[in-house]
């Protein structure tokens, strides 16, 4: 495995929960601003299925 880089010292990024409209797993997905939800990869379903819950993931919430 590569050298973790922290992607906010690069580029802006965007965190929320997403869930694959095909099988239904949901997962905390974190990618840099711009990127397209249908380019998003579901681990069993692979791309195109992947949409946003609604809920955004903002920094330090999950620390709590």
């Amino acid at each position: 495995m590569g050298e973790i880089v922290d992607i906010s010292d690069i580029k802006p990024h965007r965190s929320s929960e997403v869930i694959c409209v095909m099988c239904g797993m949901r997962w905390v997905a974190i990618r840099p601003e711009g990127t397209l939800l249908k380019t998003l990869h579901c681990e069993n379903c692979g791309p195109g299925y992947v949409i946003e819950t609604g809920e955004l993931i903002f920094s330090g919430c999950l620390d709590e």
